[in-house]
């Protein structure tokens, strides 16, 4: 697509120079994504409390356990509570406890946010041409699209990513001095930004690769929802149920995911760690999803060539 643009010749800047188009395409999808979680005030207020209802109580709970076991004298029949061996391996940030959260906890919300949010970052640009406006400018397509996928990835992370760390951050600076202890979350600090990654950025690229298909977002959302449904509940399970074999698990999206980020946490009770099926398998069908969607946004959104 040509387009007949005559705006450069009163353009005083370097048309060679380096221009923040990812930054301008973030900024702009941060706008358009809390004006969406925000055009109806009742129903984002209860979804956030219940986002992040569970991030809340637990950092109190953090405080309160530390308040009362360094006060012992003062509450001795709640201490000795929480001295219990199963309520302290519930209130710390293990990797099990982490997986919990990440994966089957906050896992709708993480849906939601790439339904609601996500599903409109390329399909209204495209619908509403702005797509050949924001490709005509001095923005790459590489910009273009790191600013869409950083939107989405964003608030994915602030459901996950972000109060994870929050946490873990509240219960190093309530353990400092214990060594060990340190070590050990420092530790998990790393594998939870090592699983997060994983659990942010395919199911950003999905959602974006779903977008570029269309030019509505409700269909880009039917679409993206269609494939996670017949992958992850339908023809997997049936050919489980068929043939009975686990490898079949390997269709479904979410529990790839599920199965790379228990091993990278070190959640050994996992369900998802199957003895029968590799996690380097799942890494590789997650490796070919990634290229896959790669590879559709870099040809459903093209660039513009302009003639000034």
């Amino acid at each position: 697509m040509v387009i007949h643009d005559r705006s450069y010749s009163r353009w005083k800047g370097d048309r060679d120079g380096s221009v923040p188009g990812a930054a301008v395409i973030l900024q702009a999808g941060l706008r358009r994504g809390v004006a969406t979680l925000f055009r109806r005030k009742i129903p984002a207020v209860i979804l956030i409390l219940l986002a992040f209802g569970p991030f809340v109580f637990a950092f109190g709970f953090l405080l309160v356990r530390f308040y009362i076991l360094t006060n012992i004298g003062q509450f001795p029949g709640p201490a000795s509570a929480l001295q219990d061996p199963e309520v302290a391996a519930v209130s710390q940030v293990s990797a099990e406890n982490v997986y919990t959260y990440l994966f089957l906890v906050q896992w709708p919300f993480v849906m939601l946010a790439c339904v609601l949010l996500g599903s409109g970052l390329v399909a209204e640009d495209k619908r509403a041409n702005a797509l050949e406006l924001y490709l005509s400018r001095p923005v790459t397509v590489r910009q273009y699209l790191l600013g869409k996928l950083g939107t989405i990835a964003i608030f994915i992370a602030a459901v996950t990513l972000v109060p994870t760390l929050v946490l873990t951050v509240e219960q190093l600076a309530l353990t400092w001095g214990d060594f060990p202890e340190m070590g050990r979350l420092l530790l998990m600090m790393l594998r939870t930004m090592a699983a997060c990654a994983i659990w942010i950025a395919v199911p950003s690229l999905l959602i974006v690769a779903a977008s570029s298909l269309t030019a509505k977002a409700r269909n880009a959302a039917i679409l993206w929802m269609a494939v996670i449904v017949m992958l992850e509940f339908v023809a997997s399970n049936i050919l489980l149920e068929i043939f009975g074999d686990d490898r079949f698990h390997l269709l479904q999206i979410g529990w790839n995911i599920r199965q790379v980020g228990a091993w990278i946490l070190g959640d050994s009770s996992a369900d998802h760690l199957l003895a029968t099926v590799p996690v380097w398998a799942s890494a590789l069908v997650l490796a070919c999803w990634i290229a896959a969607c790669v590879r559709i946004m870099t040809t459903r959104v093209k660039p513009v060539e302009v003639v000034a």
